[in-house]
């Protein structure tokens, strides 16, 4: 029997990783063809999954923090069932897969990976074309179902394209995205991704995602060097697919190429669109009023 084993790092992609029977999967902060996990909550060599007597088994190392099934700590049992595990503060989605379940995903991967590449920026002429395609791309490739593109000018931004948002939802304290996703995309020059609300605090507790029951967030910064041209934002409610660390590989890139076209095209045209775009900072001071 295969497995599949999903980590949710706090802030990052999901890794996911494949488990063959034939190989135990050694899982620390300092492992080396195992699964690394990089955070101070997990111990170098904390866990080790092995497929011994017909069933997956997990066996703690003598971690510090400990290892859990589905909330009770173990040292050494078997996994004969999806369930969630937890090494130090790191959850992992454990499932015992068939063959088929297995192909049937590294088919999905392919797929995704295929419609990464075919979604080309690179022959448009306009910006309104270029925002909508990246926005589009984005959404689409992180399964998302709605999200936005901000564009920097001066020392502002503003909303420049929209995906399943009306202006009045973006402009009224009604948004219910995450403000804080987009603020440390901006402000840490790097991606956010969040695939589990309810495992990360900083997010669990904003009235914003709570009230608009979010699941799931990407905000990808659309960077020149370490200067800000923009992000692009996207979020989804019903329950989906991890964003993993492929996943964010193949946004980052296509982040990548969208900031490149707007480097490359900086004229009076631009700015002034950004100039006729919704003002960011008026929807947080407004989203941020209402108690």
């Amino acid at each position: 029997m295969q497995g599949r084993l999903t980590a949710y790092p706090p802030d990052q992609a999901a890794i996911a990783c494949p488990l063959d029977p034939a190989a135990a999967l050694r899982i620390g902060r300092a492992v080396g063809d195992g699964l690394r996990l990089d955070h101070p909550s997990v111990s170098r060599h904390h866990a080790e999954l092995a497929y011994r007597d017909g069933a997956w088994r997990l066996r703690d190392l003598g971690s510090k923090n400990g290892s859990f099934v589905d909330g009770i700590r173990v040292h050494d049992m078997p996994l004969a069932r999806a369930c969630w595990l937890r090494l130090g503060d790191i959850y992992l989605e454990f499932s015992p897969i068939s063959a088929a379940e297995a192909e049937a995903a590294e088919r999905g991967q392919r797929a995704r990976r295929v419609s990464a590449r075919t979604a080309r920026l690179d022959g448009l002429a306009q910006l309104d074309d270029l925002l909508e395609a990246s926005l589009r791309g984005v959404v689409e490739l992180a399964q998302c179902e709605r999200g936005f593109v901000l564009l920097a000018h001066d020392d502002r931004f503003a909303v420049r394209a929209s995906l399943a948002l009306t202006p009045a939802q973006l402009s009224s304290s009604a948004f219910s995205g995450s403000v804080s996703a987009i603020r440390r995309a901006l402000d840490q020059r790097r991606s956010v991704v969040v695939n589990d609300i309810g495992l990360d605090p900083w997010l669990a507790s904003r009235a914003s995602v709570v009230a608009g029951e979010i699941s799931a967030v990407v905000c990808l910064p659309l960077l020149e060097g370490r200067q800000a041209l923009g992000a692009i934002y996207a979020d989804r409610v019903r329950p989906g697919p991890a964003i993993t660390t492929l996943d964010l590989e193949l946004l980052e890139a296509f982040a990548e190429t969208a900031a490149l076209w707007l480097a490359a095209r900086r004229t009076s045209d631009l700015l002034a669109s950004v100039e006729s775009g919704l003002d960011w900072d008026a929807i947080v001071a407004a989203h941020e009023a209402t108690p």
